[in-house]
């Protein structure tokens, strides 16, 4: 009799102790909720492509998104795609909106330059104080290019991290690219107290056709966003005159909320203003960025 009492003793005792576990475990879920609403319910990554021999064989891609109604047309149906092992994809991400997913690699550029999936804007060909062209958007950082640099993210030689949306244009004169880049932002990771966040960088040219340390500037931090979590991208260029003054030539952004104006270098010798948008750069690891709500303004008067 004494043994079945403490038998049913040490049952009670155990339901108890389960019963207050479950409940301090409930309050913690429920804290973590209330916490991380922005956080996705899916922690997994975007499928790879199931036509990784096509992808890798024949070079440089461009494509149209055939898996249904395309997210991120408003920019343009086109993805140019130098990435071998994935294509662009569409989820939901554990969300309610359905996600654009631009994914990369190290080291499997189709190009021999760095792996990239991007959209190109419309191109703005007069130079004209009014005209421009803007990319705007949600967009969340899963992975961003990592471990290809001990330098710290605030040093232009620091290579780690991965481009979001970056804006170009030709030139007359200066030298460098024939399709140079002008602003690039960046998203560069750091982890704080062993939480995963992205440091936002605008790289930009000092001189017409500049690259590297001789030719361009790192600006910033601009913001930092937690991995996973959406923030907002606003980004805009093209030329603007104010009466008795030289035409400018401007790179326009708002990223998470934080504006930043870039006046570019020689506007005379601007020949068109155009962005891109997706995932540029992976110098090590992986990166992937996730775009949804997208839309383009574009404005190109004689």
């Amino acid at each position: 009799m004494k043994k079945q009492l403490n038998l049913m003793t040490l049952k009670t005792l155990a339901i108890v102790a389960l019963s207050a576990v479950a409940i301090s475990c409930s309050n913690n879920d429920q804290e973590v909720l209330e916490d991380d609403m922005n956080a996705i319910q899916d922690e997994s990554s975007a499928p790879e492509s199931n036509n990784l021999t096509s992808a890798c064989s024949f070079g440089n891609q461009k494509y149209t998104y055939s898996g249904g109604f395309d997210v991120n047309k408003n920019v343009n149906t086109e993805i140019d795609d130098r990435s071998c092992p994935y294509n662009y994809v569409q989820t939901t991400n554990g969300t309610t909106y359905t996600w654009g997913v631009y994914r990369l690699r190290a080291g499997t550029s189709t190009d021999g330059l760095q792996p990239r999936i991007e959209r190109a804007s419309k191109v703005v060909t007069n130079k004209k104080s009014g005209n421009y062209v803007s990319v705007n958007g949600v967009v969340r950082i899963k992975k961003a290019g990592d471990g290809a640099s001990t330098s710290t993210n605030g040093d232009l030689g620091n290579s780690n991290g991965t481009y979001f949306i970056q804006a170009k244009g030709t030139h007359n004169g200066g030298g460098g690219s024939p399709d140079p880049a002008i602003c690039l932002f960046v998203a560069k990771p750091i982890k704080v107290n062993g939480v995963q966040y992205y440091d936002i960088y605008r790289e930009q040219i000092t001189v017409r056709g500049g690259s590297g340390a001789g030719g361009r500037t790192l600006f910033g931090p601009i913001t930092r966003v937690r991995q996973n979590r959406d923030f907002n991208v606003n980004v805009t260029t093209g030329f603007h005159q104010n009466p008795g003054q030289a035409l400018t030539h401007y790179v326009n952004a708002n990223i998470n909320g934080v504006t930043t104006n870039f006046q570019v270098p020689r506007a005379d010798l601007a020949k068109q203003a155009k962005l891109r948008m997706g995932a540029y750069r992976c110098k090590g690891g992986e990166a992937e960025i996730l775009w949804r709500s997208v839309t383009s303004g574009f404005r190109n008067n004689q």
